[in-house]
């Protein structure tokens, strides 16, 4: 995030101050979240939704303009956002799946996790190479990103139609016995 913005005019010091800002927001971001989630009723599910929504078209948006103050908004908005995905991950896997399964999905979304993180790095560079600048790579980061968001929001009417589906043959279940 620094070097693209060195590459459209923003002075070095001032772009490394962005991913401090990413940082600080983050840990607030973290904080915030374990609060709002907290309060009976809350939907973690919703929030890390929107909040992977606001991210992923955040990171699409992010070139609109190489002024330092909206570089530093988009570092705050991606900051806070993405520290919602990173802190609910856990309690969203156990809401949608129960704690019993909770050791093998979370293995499973660090595996495709750290799969993506292995390959967008260099991917990201091989964009850069070709384009001479970073836009592409944030397209496509923030698109995905967005698209994770966006196919997580069905995932509550699926867990109750797999439960109801479930209750509906627990009856045929028993009578085969």
């Amino acid at each position: 995030m620094s070097e693209r913005a060195v590459l459209t005019g923003m002075a070095s010091q001032q772009a490394m101050l962005l991913v401090s800002v990413i940082g600080i927001t983050n840990t607030v971001g973290r904080v915030v979240c374990g609060l709002v989630t907290s309060i009976p009723g809350a939907n973690s599910l919703l929030i890390n939704n929107v909040a992977l929504t606001v991210c992923g078209a955040s990171t699409i948006l992010s070139n609109i303009s190489s002024h330092t103050t909206y570089q530093f908004a988009y570092a705050s908005v991606f900051g806070l956002s993405i520290s919602c995905f990173a802190s609910l991950r856990s309690i969203v896997i156990v809401d949608l799946v129960g704690l019993e399964k909770l050791t093998n999905a979370f293995g499973l979304l660090l595996l495709f996790q750290g799969v993506a993180a292995a390959i967008g790095a260099p991917l990201a560079g091989v964009f850069m190479d070709m384009t001479g600048n970073y836009d592409t790579s944030f397209y496509l980061s923030g698109g995905m990103i967005l698209i994770s968001g966006i196919m997580c929001y069905p995932l509550a009417a699926i867990k109750r139609w797999e439960q109801s589906k479930a209750k509906s043959q627990m009856p045929l279940m028993r009578s085969e016995s």
